[in-house]
C-alpha cells in the first residue's frame, strides 16, 4: 500500500481535532449552531496553522446532509464524494499556479451553475495574495454578491498583499501560530498510534524548530521517522543540522572565560563533523538572545553587548567570505580580545562557568538542576507576583478607556518585530494575548495558553522594554489566563455595584523601562543598552 504522509493521514477530521485555534473553531460552531455561514470568508495567518484543513472542514459541514452537532456524518453523498476528493462542488484553486485573470473569468462564468450533489459550490483559493490585480478586479462583483448556492473560502499567509476591496467583502479569521504545548499534543498522539519511541524533550525541539507549524512539525517528525524509529535528540540535531544545546553553551563559557583555543578546537571539531559555520554561529546568536530575555547573563552588560555585536558581524559577514574558518577565527580572537582586557583592568572578575548558564537556562536546567536553585528562582518569582497584584490593582483604579484604544490601535506594531530574529519570541506573546485593561502606568493582557502566561510573567522585564517601544511611553505589564480574567472583571463589577472603590497603590519597582514622552534629552540607559545591541533599524525610539 502506498505510504501515506503523516501531516495528511493525522489532517484533522473534526472540529473539535484542530489544534490551537480555538476562537477560530468557536466561530464556526456558532455559525453552524444559528445556521448562519457567511458567502466569503478569508483565513490568513502563518504556513501550516490549520487554514486549509478548517476551509475544507467548512465547505464538508455546510454541505453535509445529515450533520451530527457539530460533525459531518461521512455516510451522506456530499461527504463520500468529499472522503474520495471528488466532489464537483467543492473547487479547490492553488493561486499561485492559477493566478491570471482567464482563470477568475471561468469562476465568475460557472458559479451560476446550481451544485450537481451538494447544497453549496465552495471554491477554496489558496495562497490568494498570489493573484494578479486584474485578476483580484475580476474577482470582485462576484465575491461580493455570489449566488446563494455558492460560497468563497480564501486563504493567504501574506493578507497585507490581499487588496482592502476582497478584505472588506469576506469575513476574516485571523489563524495564529501554534503554542508549542499544543503541537507536542498532538505529536504525541501521533507518536501512540504509529508506535513511533520519541520520548516530549525531542518534541519540544521539533515544535520549537518549526516555530509555530503543526504541518512543518508533523512533516520534520515524519523525516525523523524515516531515519528511525525510536527518535532521540541526537537525531534531531543530525538531521536538521543544529547543534546540541549543551555544546552552544560551552562554546559561550569558552568566550566568557577568553578560551581562545578551546573556542577555535569546538567550532573546527563541528565543522569537520559536517556542522555549518554559519548555522553554529546562527544558533550562538539565538543562545545569547535566550539568555538576555531569561535575565541568564553572569557577566558585565559591556562585555555582553562586545560579545553579541561581535556575533553578529561575523554571522553577517560569513555569507561573503571566501575562507569562512578563517574569518570566524580573526572575528572570534577581536571579541575575545576585547573582553580579556577590561578583565584585566578587574582583579575582580570572577570567572563564568556552565553551572551559572545553567541555572536560568530553560532547555538546560534539567541537565544540572539542584532543589536550591529551584527554590530560589521560585522564591523570585512569588516576590515578583506580588508586584502582579498590584498592577492589577492599578490598573483597574485608574482604568482608562481612551488608553485602551490607543494600545489597541498600536498593537499592530508589533508585527514590524515578527520576522526580526532578536525579538520574534518576545513578539509572540503579545500577538496570541488581548489587552483588557489600560490604566495611567499599568496594563492587564489575557492569554488563553499556561506557557504564555507563566513564562510572560517570567520574562516581564524584556517584554515590558518591548511593549514600552512600540507603545511609546512608559507601562507596568502582567499576563492573567483568560479564565483568570473572566473572574476578575466579574469582580470589579460586583465591586463597583457595591460602591467600593479601588484606591491606586504607590510603587516603585525596578524592573521597569521608562519612556518619557516629553523628554528630548538623553535617551534612557535601558534604551541605549537595546540600541547598541540590536542597532538603531531594529529599536526605534518614538
Amino acid at each position: 500500500m502506498e505510504y501515506v504522509a503523516l501531516y495528511r493521514k493525522y489532517r484533522p477530521k473534526k472540529l473539535d481535532e484542530i489544534y490551537g485555534q480555538k476562537y477560530v473553531v468557536k466561530i464556526v460552531k456558532n455559525s453552524i449552531t444559528n445556521n448562519r455561514f457567511m458567502h466569503a470568508y478569508l483565513f490568513s495567518g502563518p504556513r501550516g496553522t490549520g487554514k486549509t484543513t478548517v476551509a475544507k472542514l467548512l465547505a464538508k459541514i455546510v454541505n453535509c446532509f445529515q450533520l451530527n452537532g457539530f460533525d459531518p456524518c461521512d455516510e451522506c453523498d456530499s461527504c463520500k464524494l468529499i472522503n474520495d476528493r471528488s466532489n464537483p462542488d467543492i473547487i479547490e484553486i492553488d493561486a499561485a499556479s492559477n493566478n491570471g485573470v482567464d482563470e477568475i473569468r471561468s469562476i465568475r462564468d460557472s458559479v451560476v451553475l446550481m451544485p450537481s450533489v451538494s447544497k453549496y459550490k465552495v471554491y477554496i483559493i489558496d495562497e490568494v495574495h498570489m493573484l494578479s490585480t486584474s485578476a483580484f478586479n475580476a474577482l470582485l462583483k462576484t465575491l461580493e454578491e455570489p449566488p446563494k448556492h455558492v460560497i468563497f473560502i480564501l486563504a493567504t499567509t501574506e493578507i497585507n498583499k490581499v487588496p482592502e476591496t476582497i478584505i472588506s467583502r469576506c469575513q476574516c479569521y485571523d489563524f495564529k501560530r501554534i503554542s508549542v504545548d499544543d503541537i507536542v499534543d498532538c505529536l504525541s498522539n501521533i507518536c501512540t498510534k504509529e508506535n513511533i519511541d520519541a520520548d516530549e524533550d525531542v518534541l519540544k525541539l521539533i515544535a520549537s524548530y518549526c516555530n509555530g507549524g503543526m504541518r512543518d512539525s508533523i512533516g520534520l517528525l515524519d523525516k525523523l521517522l524515516s531515519y528511525s524509529n525510536v527518535i532521540n535528540k541526537q537525531l534531531f540535531y543530525d538531521v536538521v543540522g543544529l547543534v546540541d544545546n549543551n555544546i552552544i553553551s560551552e562554546l559561550f563559557v569558552d568566550i566568557c572565560n577568553c578560551n581562545t583555543k578551546s573556542v577555535f578546537d569546538s567550532v573546527e571539531r563541528l565543522v569537520n563533523h559536517g556542522k555549518s559555520i554559519e548555522l553554529i554561529t546562527e544558533q550562538l546568536l539565538t543562545y545569547l538572545r535566550s539568555l538576555s530575555v531569561d535575565n541568564s547573563i553572569s557577566l558585565s552588560s559591556d562585555d555582553f553587548i562586545k560579545i553579541v555585536n561581535g556575533v553578529s558581524n561575523i554571522f553577517n559577514g560569513l555569507r561573503n567570505s571566501f575562507n569562512q574558518m578563517l574569518f570566524f577565527e580573526i572575528e572570534m580572537f577581536k571579541i575575545i580580545k576585547s573582553i580579556s582586557d577590561d578583565s584585566k583592568v578587574k582583579n575582580d572578575t570572577k570567572i563564568i562557568s556552565r553551572e551559572i548558564i545553567l541555572e536560568n537556562n530553560e532547555e538546560l536546567r534539567n541537565v544540572n538542576k539542584s532543589e536550591e536553585k529551584v527554590l530560589k528562582n521560585e522564591q523570585t518569582f512569588k516576590n515578583r507576583r506580588k508586584d502582579f497584584d498590584i498592577i492589577i490593582n492599578n490598573a483597574f483604579a485608574l482604568a482608562n478607556k481612551d488608553l485602551k484604544s490607543e494600545i489597541v490601535n498600536k498593537w499592530k506594531g508589533f508585527y514590524d518585530y515578527v520576522h526580526n530574529k532578536e525579538f520574534s519570541s518576545l513578539v509572540s506573546y503579545f500577538l496570541d494575548s488581548t489587552v483588557e485593561v489600560v490604566g495611567e502606568k499599568d496594563v492587564i493582557i489575557s492569554a488563553d495558553y499556561d506557557s504564555i502566561v507563566d513564562n510572560g510573567n517570567r520574562n516581564i522585564t524584556k517584554l515590558e522594554l518591548l511593549f514600552n517601544l512600540v507603545m511609546g511611553r512608559s507601562y507596568n505589564i502582567v499576563f492573567i489566563l483568560t479564565d483568570e480574567w473572566h473572574k476578575l472583571k466579574d469582580k470589579y463589577v460586583s465591586d463597583i455595584k457595591e460602591g467600593k472603590k479601588y484606591n491606586y497603590i504607590e510603587h516603585s519597582f525596578k524592573n521597569n523601562v521608562i519612556i518619557d514622552e516629553k523628554s528630548t534629552g538623553d535617551i534612557p540607559e535601558a534604551l541605549k543598552t537595546a540600541q547598541s545591541v540590536f542597532g538603531n533599524d531594529i529599536v526605534e525610539i518614538k
